[in-house]
């Protein structure tokens, strides 16, 4: 039976900015210092570990190559990280802001979701969509 999601990892331009964006923008939120493992290729893989025992993580490693992010290319979309509550949504966006994320959508409801979705999407540093989001009774 599945319990969860493990680990997404996100491979990053210029891994010690990323890792900066992060710390700013999730770290008052309670995402962790990064827990370094080796990679397949002998390189650092910096794990940010969410605050619950068990509850995942977020991988960042360092790009070979520079290519950029195409959203709807095949493969990756967008992260989703859920959080308490919409002060939570209103400060990862007020953080992102401040480390330099292009703001997307502001927070705001989204009932086409949930009636009580609250969230806000912004593009991290290597143009990765991210999405802050809280209703305790939604599923998506």
């Amino acid at each position: 039976m599945l319990v969860g999601l493990g680990h997404v990892d996100l491979v990053c331009r210029d891994l010690e900015r990323s890792l900066a964006f992060y710390a700013t923008v999730f770290g008052p939120l309670g995402l962790e210092a990064p827990f370094l493992v080796e990679g397949e290729r002998g390189e650092k893989i910096h794990y940010l570990r969410f605050p619950a025992a068990g509850s995942g993580s977020i991988g960042l490693r360092q790009a070979v190559e520079d290519q950029q992010f195409e959203l709807y290319a095949p493969g990756f979309h967008h992260l989703a990280l859920a959080v308490d509550s919409p002060e939570d949504v209103d400060a990862a966006h007020a953080a992102a802001v401040g480390a330099g994320a292009e703001v997307l959508h502001a927070p705001r409801l989204w009932p086409q979701y949930h009636p009580a979705y609250y969230a806000t999407f912004f593009l991290d540093l290597d143009g990765f969509r991210l999405e802050v989001a809280t209703s305790r009774d939604a599923r998506l």
